[in-house]
């Protein structure tokens, strides 16, 4: 086990950032550094999270990505390396998802709450109403219902087969993450997103699924962001997660990306293992990472 906190955090993946890479970077950095502060495991991954969701470059908490009916539904998690989980999904009105998340987690029986009940839940552990729609997010939003209403097809609906006439894909992913391990060899995973732009009401992704986007188990602790559809499909989380029982957490992750490009899921992964050794792989064309204490 390590003695020495560190942490790694991620702000998406995608073909290319949708603005300075310099100020993402920054961000990156300084959530990494603030997510060091913290005392324990838990606490490291809740304070960088909250950074990310707080900055409205990111597609978490403030500044997440519309759904169809201009509404955000926003998803967390957080799982710990001993099986401890709390995570919501479609989550409403509220600034830091990944706190309800772990509320959720240490407050209650349950592993995850979704829609209405879990916006009650994060009212009665004390956040209030908070709208994290942005004037830029809603710009774009309009832009892309006119789009939709003139039947104007967007670039890529290679994730909508189905669901082009409703849906317009930007192939970027905006979801931020992070996995940290404590000075007593503690390791945790959390995810926060507000999904995938013009995403139907009620979709949930594989940020809040246990195994799917977020994962941890005695072995290490990854946070993927992506195709949530696929990542989800093909369980990569739990893939990873699992392959540091006999790698390191870089060889896990690099077979994890290998297997899901293989798959076609586009995704960026980052982990930590049991050793504290960090890591990051993506088959996305681009993600920036942060790290802190490695």
């Amino acid at each position: 086990m390590s003695s020495r906190k560190s942490i790694i955090v991620h702000g998406g993946a995608g073909r290319g950032p949708t603005g300075p890479t310099g100020e993402r970077q920054g961000v990156l950095d300084r959530a990494a550094a603030e997510g060091l502060r913290g005392r324990s495991a838990v606490d490291m991954v809740e304070r960088a999270i909250r950074i990310l969701e707080d900055h409205p470059i990111f597609d978490a908490g403030t500044g997440a990505v519309l759904t169809l009916d201009g509404g955000c539904e926003l998803d967390a998690c957080l799982m710990t390396h001993d099986g401890r989980v709390g995570a919501v999904a479609g989550l409403r009105r509220t600034r830091y998802p990944i706190s309800v998340a772990r509320a959720v987690m240490e407050k209650t029986d349950h592993h995850l709450l979704v829609g209405a009940g879990a916006t009650r839940f994060a009212r009665l552990m004390g956040h209030p109403d908070h709208d994290p729609r942005t004037p830029e997010r809603l710009t774009a939003w309009r832009r892309l219902r006119d789009d939709l209403r003139r039947g104007r097809d967007g670039p890529d609906f290679r994730f909508w087969k189905r669901m082009a006439r409703w849906q317009k894909a930007y192939g970027l992913f905006e979801t931020v993450g992070a996995c940290a391990i404590d000075e007593r060899g503690r390791f945790v995973a959390a995810t926060s997103t507000g999904g995938i732009w013009m995403k139907l009401p009620g979709r949930v992704g594989d940020t809040p699924i246990p195994g799917a986007g977020t994962c941890a188990n005695p072995f290490g602790a990854i946070s993927m962001t992506g195709h949530g559809e696929g990542v989800m499909r093909h369980c990569l989380g739990r893939h990873a997660v699992e392959l540091m029982r006999r790698m390191s957490c870089q060889a896990a992750l690099d077979a994890t990306a290998k297997h899901a490009l293989a798959h076609g899921v586009e995704c960026g992964i980052i982990g930590v293992d049991r050793r504290g050794r960090l890591g990051r792989a993506n088959t996305a064309k681009w993600m920036q990472v942060g790290k802190a204490g490695a």
